[in-house]
């Protein structure tokens, strides 16, 4: 399959980052009444951080010799951990002054307590810790010149895969893959042991980092795979190829929970949506239409480091002009906060990005 600019790609980086700002527009942790329905609604809105690691995969695989290239890894260094370093301060300094302001110092406390979270689990914010699983998924590429040199073929990469989708899928049932909130993994091995991540650190980053490379094996073995796919292939591009895809990824969304579940329900509507995205390809011309969805494809990255910001600021101003709206967490409410906050938080990346020095170590590019 040809790798030139995909704005079915593109698109759907957009989709996904939206994806991600309505299920952070009310969760739990607000302290207020959650809807039934809107935590209904809210589960179909999941599919963004695995299409964000098919999509990284399916690029990052296409070339095996990345794999020792510099180029490659300062590339990564600039877009992934740059960006992340530059961030965690903002929200960091930020939530400082803010809970210096307002007079809660225990608040201060709870935030500084736990540097190694700060440091490698996004502790600053809760969704930078995507940057930090990515860049720990990235360095699994190393194993590509391996798995040449062995010479595996398509079916012996499928049964791989099947095999990491068991392991990633076991590692979920068994309550030991990464924690967000708590920012520790393998949380039922260090019970059973009655071993305290707290007081080995280290055991703690280590246990972190093979729980995230065992989450995005899967996404690697099967980026391989499609990579292998000759590029006369046509399916994708055939005239109905959209609507059966898009068929097949509504239906794993909607009722796929009663027929696969769990990890596997997650790597196929992922890569269902990554064939969907490459399919519309073929439909998305270099026109205004074509440019507009370029934009937001280059603005994704940008958009999901930056939205918590407005989304605060779209929540008090919703707390003083819509108080009623704000007495529980409900699909109005989620829509509300999110449209807004999607479409101001794109137009603020896209003005950062006519200055390409401030764009680059903000949003990596």
């Amino acid at each position: 399959m040809s790798k030139q600019k995909l704005l079915g790609i593109e698109l759907f980086r957009g989709i996904s980052t939206y994806a991600v700002i309505l299920v952070h527009s009310g969760d739990e942790n607000w302290g207020i009444y959650t809807d039934p329905e809107a935590i209904a609604f809210r589960l179909h809105f999941y599919f963004a951080v695995p299409f964000f690691l098919a999509a990284a995969f399916y690029f990052m695989t296409a070339k095996p010799a990345i794999a020792y290239s510099p180029k490659f890894w300062r590339s990564r260094v600039e877009r992934i951990l740059i960006p992340y370093t530059i961030w965690s301060t903002i929200f960091l300094l930020s939530r400082a002054i803010i809970f210096t302001f307002t007079h809660k110092p225990d608040r201060l406390q709870q935030l500084l307590q736990d540097p190694l979270a700060i440091f490698f689990f996004g502790g600053a914010s809760y969704h930078l810790y995507f940057l930090n699983l990515l860049f720990t998924g990235t360095l699994l590429i190393l194993l590509i010149p391996f798995l040449h040199q062995l010479k595996l073929s398509k079916y012996s990469l499928l049964l791989l895969s099947g095999l990491s989708i068991i392991l990633y899928n076991f590692l979920e049932t068994s309550g030991n893959s990464f924690q967000l909130g708590s920012d520790v993994a393998f949380q039922g091995l260090l019970s059973a042991w009655h071993v305290n991540s707290e007081r080995y650190p280290l055991v703690r980053l280590i246990l972190v980092e093979i729980a995230w490379m065992i989450k995005c094996l899967p996404y690697l073995l099967i980026a391989l795979i499609l990579n292998r796919l000759p590029q006369s292939t046509t399916f994708l591009h055939a005239k109905f190829t959209p609507i059966i895809l898009a068929i097949l990824v509504l239906g794993s969304n909607i009722l796929g929970g009663f027929l696969c579940q769990g990890a596997l329900q997650e790597v196929l509507l992922a890569y269902g949506l990554l064939l969907l995205s490459i399919s519309l390809s073929s439909y998305l011309k270099n026109n205004t239409l074509g440019a507009l969805v370029a934009n937001v494809g280059a603005c994704s990255f940008g958009i999901y480091l930056i939205h918590p910001f407005i989304m605060n600021i779209i929540k008090s101003l919703i707390g003083k002009i819509l108080p009623e709206l704000m007495t529980s967490v409900s699909i109005p409410l989620m829509l509300t906060l999110s449209i807004p906050c999607f479409l101001i938080s794109w137009l603020v990346v896209a003005s950062f990005h006519q200055h390409r020095p401030i764009s680059k170590y903000l949003f990596g590019a």
